[in-house]
C-alpha cells in the first residue's frame, strides 16, 4: 500500500538526493503541495522572536520586540526560534490539531522541530505546560504530543494554573497578565540551560512569563522553540 499524503490524501512521492541522506530529515508525511503551504522562516528573522524580516528591514530587531525591551518582564527569555511562518494555511492545521484532536498532525512538524532543536543544543527541554482543567477539555497536551513525535525526550517541571484562554484576552491583557506559572521541583532546574517548547509564538507573553518563572527558580538561562511565529 503507497503512502499519503496526512493532509489531502495525494500519493506520496518519495524525493532521495544525497543531502537527505545526511541529515535528520525522516519518512515524508505531506506531499510537496501541502508542504508548500508552509512557508519556513530562513534567512534574516528577528534576533529576539525569530520572526521572518525584510531584506530591507533596517534592524534585526521586530517592533514587537523593541516594545518587550521596554517591559519590566523583558530579559528572562534569551531568544525564540520558529521553524514556520503562522499564516492561514497553518491556522488550520493547528484548530486540527488542538481544537479537533487530529493527533497525527504533529507528524507534519516533527522532523522540522528534531533539527531545531538538535541545533539549540540545551541541557533541559520543557514543553509549556496546560492547565489540568485545559488538559482534561483537549484530552492531551498539544506541546507534548510534538515533542513525543519528534523523539524528544523532556522534563514536566514547570507547572501552570488555570486562566481564560489566551485566544480570548486582548494583546493588552496577554503583555500584562499576572504569574501563572510555577516550578513544582526547583532544584531539577537549577543552573540549568532550558529550551521551553511551544506551538505558536504570537505576543510572546506566556514564553515570557514561563521564562520569568524559570528564571526565579534557579535556572541559568531560558530560550525557547517554536513551530510557528
Amino acid at each position: 500500500m503507497k503512502n499519503k499524503c496526512l493532509l489531502c490524501r495525494a500519493e506520496l512521492v518519495s524525493e532521495i538526493s544525497w543531502g537527505s541522506l545526511f541529515t535528520l530529515e525522516k519518512e515524508r508525511v505531506i506531499c510537496f503541495s501541502c508542504e508548500s503551504k508552509l512557508s519556513r522562516i530562513e534567512g534574516i528573522m528577528c534576533s529576539k522572536c525569530g520572526r521572518q524580516m525584510k531584506d530591507s528591514d533596517p534592524t534585526t530587531v521586530c517592533e514587537d520586540c523593541q516594545k518587550w525591551a521596554t517591559k519590566e518582564r523583558q530579559g528572562y527569555l534569551q531568544k525564540n526560534i520558529a521553524c514556520y511562518a503562522y499564516n492561514e494555511f497553518a491556522k488550520d492545521l493547528m484548530t486540527l490539531y488542538k481544537y479537533r484532536g487530529d493527533y497525527a498532525i504533529a507528524k507534519v512538524f516533527a522532523a522540522r522541530l528534531k533539527i531545531k532543536w538538535t541545533e539549540m543544543n540545551k541541557e533541559m527541554t520543557i514543553p509549556l505546560p496546560i492547565s489540568l482543567e485545559r488538559r482534561k477539555e483537549r484530552g492531551f497536551n498539544q506541546t507534548e504530543g510534538l515533542l513525543c513525535l519528534a523523539d524528544i525526550s523532556f522534563e514536566t517541571d514547570l507547572r501552570r494554573e488555570h486562566t481564560e484562554k489566551q485566544s480570548k484576552k486582548t494583546r493588552k491583557e496577554r503583555i500584562e497578565q499576572e504569574q501563572f506559572f510555577f516550578v513544582e521541583n526547583k532544584i531539577a532546574v537549577q543552573s540549568k540551560e532550558i529550551v521551553l517548547i511551544d506551538d505558536i509564538y504570537t505576543t510572546g507573553a506566556t514564553l515570557h512569563l514561563a521564562a520569568e518563572a524559570l528564571i526565579k527558580a534557579g535556572a541559568k538561562s531560558v530560550s525557547a522553540l517554536t513551530i510557528f511565529r
